[in-house]
């Protein structure tokens, strides 16, 4: 009879709540964050990854046409990392952002979920036209990568 209370002892503390083990459970994708700002210059909101130096040149050249001085232009190690690029698009005011909020890696893709604010009405807000954009950085990837865009009011 001890013997039989041990073993069912054993057998319920192996056990972990019967709860069901996920296959598919997203784990973190680390990134670091190289720009915020709210001038882009580039009207159309836009989710993209830059994979090459040529690309990310031609992007930085559209950031900096109307700066002086000018963002420069990151160092990036294309065989090791990418760039990850949103753009919320032109806004009539001030007050707006757009952030990358987390990056997750599911069984069959990476997701990065981006974010930001919106003025409320009423808010005081700078009377200026802005294309907000953040820029983030993050090891190469194997899986397709989309984007889950999410904007709080």
């Amino acid at each position: 009879m001890k013997s039989l209370f041990i073993f069912v002892v054993i057998l319920f503390s192996a056990c972990k709540g019967g709860q069901p083990v996920q296959e598919n459970t997203p784990s973190d994708v680390p990134f670091q964050v190289l720009i915020t700002a709210s001038q882009s210059n580039i009207e159309e909101p836009q989710r993209r990854i830059i994979d090459n130096q040529k690309e990310l040149e031609f992007l930085f050249a559209e950031i900096n046409k109307t700066r002086d001085p000018e963002i420069p232009i990151p160092e990036i190690d294309f065989d090791k990392e990418i760039i990850a690029f949103v753009n919320l698009g032109q806004t009539s005011t001030g007050g707006y952002t757009i952030t990358v909020e987390n990056i997750e890696m599911t069984k069959n893709e990476v997701v990065i979920h981006t974010g930001g604010k919106s003025p409320k009405p009423g808010d005081n807000v700078t009377m200026v036209i802005t294309t907000p954009f953040t820029i983030v950085k993050l090891n190469k990837q194997i899986l397709p990568i989309v984007f889950e865009p999410k904007l709080k009011q």
